[in-house]
């Protein structure tokens, strides 16, 4: 009894712990490293795993922080990543070094680097799946950590995917950098790639991992079509050159600042009912735009914008089912759109993980995130990553990944307008937050008087855009607007007016002359024998001679006069402040040149017209009707002829 007692006072006491010091210099880490908590608490782990997340994108300084890290942890699982901003304690530090401190009693902790370069990138993925798999036993989850700007980690991730016979979580980010020249880097154990991946693997039966991850945005643009892709690149939207639309939407320039200027501008894509962000990175010639995750040709997508109300309860989601699942360490991969759009307001979905557990991560080029077989690239995202050592699995209710997930549903139409004004207010109500002057948890001060940071901007240039963006989509809603009543008034074929259109007209034009005592005459005009075109030549041939009529007669009317087509092959002619005499004389007029016009396929055509005057105080039927009647006896006639009445 006593000795089971023991081993249940032991187990109860299994527990990992993250200790997390933000550096701008070495001398600082070092002194942090002697005291006597960090000393002791490597000496009794099982295993010690090292985060390094830096603004340096450079192999010396990292080397220096690591060599540092060695004196005390030597066995130490040691891995960096070149940021575009750090979270340290949940809070948003920048140009300087975070580094995370795991301490485990029972997790092994293993470390695989992988270059790409010159590689196909699905093949070393699978292989590299592959012997991960074949070397680690119990596998609880694996971290990856990617040069997202320098390969195709998306088809990288889909070798991954392919090799991958279990279902553990696998998450993690592509590293960033503050400077466009600079080269994203990673590192494993003092090996560096700029073109690669760094993969760690947690084993054993007492590490528990949860997975969350998040979108937050939402459509702009009315849906456009992906019409020509080739491979990452977008080559054409709407037949149109991929760029021009983006810069016509929000004038965004081809110059070194795009990627900056459309970091909170991802399209939108929906597959399988998940909607899925893919940001823009580089121009080609002016027309082409880069992607670092998979888009498809013939995919529909749309213009997204970050809704920062819908991040924040998001946010607040997940926090809860993190906190349900009690866990010892948190990890944060928070794509740097989120840190562009929400400004010195970021920390409000970040900081309150640290009330939770130690969180730690930074911003990325791209979130590493999986969901069942498959790993995927995501932009725009947050992906949240809780771990404990416990006996036990999490709850089903924890694992519960909706709306942890990419946010499910259709695009939501018709809020445009409200959406973007309530974008604008938001951005006018501050501007951008300096960089934190200090680290806690005994950091060094760090001065952000020389700092450079790309990211943290005034947001006067966003809200310039939008505002281009709300011109542009205003005339397209214009357009919209006058091609529906185009639909509306015309008919199709021939693109004059219709009859509900000519009606009214007609009765317009018969109010005025009511009112002002004022003449007016309508024109009953029908093509000859028009079945047996139709019959003879096909309706193809029978449609180009309407077409030809129409034009012919546009040509020949006045500019006051108004046709529209009634019916078949039937038209009226409204033409007013004219007498009896002046319509008989123009429908004559039109008759003739009706009748020596050569139509298509070298037709000769002629048409029957029936002329009335208006009779002041008479309905518009009545009108119709007696024109209609002297059509009628033009054709009892024998065509081709005028009868006035």
């Amino acid at each position: 009894m006593r000795k089971e007692a023991t081993i249940n006072k032991k187990r109860d006491c299994l527990k990992m712990i993250n200790k997390i010091i933000s550096i701008n210099q070495i001398e600082t880490l070092k002194k942090w490293l002697q005291t006597e908590e960090i000393k002791n608490q490597t000496k009794r782990s099982l295993s010690v795993f090292v985060q390094i997340f830096s603004a340096r994108s450079e192999p010396q300084w990292l080397t220096e922080v690591e060599a540092a890290i060695r004196v005390v942890a030597p066995l130490a699982v040691i891995v960096g990543s070149s940021t575009m901003g750090e979270i340290s304690e949940g809070r948003l530090l920048t140009n300087t070094s975070v580094i995370s401190f795991v301490f485990f009693e029972k997790t092994g902790v293993q470390g695989f680097l992988v270059d790409t370069k010159n590689q196909d990138e699905a093949l070393v993925g699978k292989n590299l799946s592959e012997k991960i798999e074949s070397q680690c036993q119990k596998i609880a989850g694996v971290l990856l950590l990617a040069t997202s700007s320098s390969m195709d980690a998306s088809h990288f991730l889909k070798g991954f995917s392919a090799g991958r016979r279990g279902t553990y979580p696998v998450f993690g980010a592509g590293a960033g950098v503050y400077e466009g020249e600079q080269k994203p880097i990673v590192t494993l154990n003092h090996h560096f790639s700029s073109s690669g991946v760094v993969a760690v693997v947690f084993t054993g039966d007492d590490i528990d991992i949860v997975v969350h991850t998040y979108l937050g945005w939402e459509p702009l643009s009315k849906e456009l079509t992906l019409t020509e892709t080739d491979g990452l690149w977008l080559k054409t939207i709407d037949n149109q050159p991929a760029f021009e639309v983006y810069h016509r939407y929000l004038n965004i320039e081809d110059d070194e600042n795009f990627f900056l200027n459309v970091l909170e501008f991802p399209l939108l894509v929906e597959r399988n009912g998940v909607v899925y962000a893919k940001t823009p990175n580089e121009v080609k010639d002016h027309h082409d735009i880069k992607f670092i995750a998979d888009i498809k040709q013939g995919e529909s997508a749309r213009i997204g914008y970050g809704n920062p109300a819908l991040i924040i309860k998001n946010a607040r989601d997940i926090q809860d089912r993190v906190q349900a699942f009690n866990p010892e360490g948190i990890f944060i991969y928070s794509c740097t759109c989120r840190r562009f759009l929400l400004q010195h307001e970021v920390e409000l979905e970040t900081k309150a993980f640290q009330t939770i557990a130690p969180s730690v991560g930074f911003y990325t080029h791209g979130e590493i995130y999986s969901h069942e077989e498959t790993v995927m690239l995501l932009n725009a995202t947050m992906v949240t990553v809780s771990m404990k050592e416990a006996t036990g699995k999490p709850s089903k209710a924890v694992l519960e990944t909706v709306p942890s997930g990419p946010r499910k549903g259709k695009p939501l139409n018709c809020r445009d307008n409200r959406m973007i004004a309530r974008l604008v207010k938001f951005f006018g109500v501050g501007t951008a937050g300096a960089g934190r002057k200090a680290a806690e948890n005994g950091g060094e001060k760090l001065s952000t008087e020389a700092m450079v940071d790309p990211f943290n901007r005034q947001n006067n240039r966003i809200i310039s855009q939008l505002v281009n963006f709300i011109k542009v989509v205003t005339a397209e809603l214009e357009q919209a607007n006058q091609e529906a009543r185009l639909l509306a008034e015309r008919d199709y074929l021939t693109q004059v007016y219709n009859r509900l259109k000519g009606h009214e007209f007609l009765q317009s034009e018969i109010a005025r002359c009511n009112r002002y005592g004022q003449e007016c005459a309508i024109m009953m005009i029908d093509v000859d024998f028009f079945k047996n075109v139709n019959d003879t030549y096909g309706h193809n041939i029978g449609d180009a001679v309407l077409v030809q009529l129409v034009k012919i007669l546009a040509r020949e009317i006045r500019t006051v006069d108004v046709l529209s087509r009634w019916g078949g092959e039937e038209f009226l002619l409204i033409m007013p402040q004219i007498d009896a005499q002046g319509a008989t004389y123009a429908a004559e007029r039109l008759r003739t040149v009706v009748e020596k016009t050569l139509f298509t396929q070298g037709l000769r055509q002629t048409a029957s017209f029936g002329v009335a005057t208006y009779k002041l105080g008479e309905s518009p039927e009545a009108f119709i009707d007696r024109a209609d009647k002297a059509l009628y006896e033009a054709k009892q006639l024998g065509r081709n002829c005028v009868v006035s009445k």
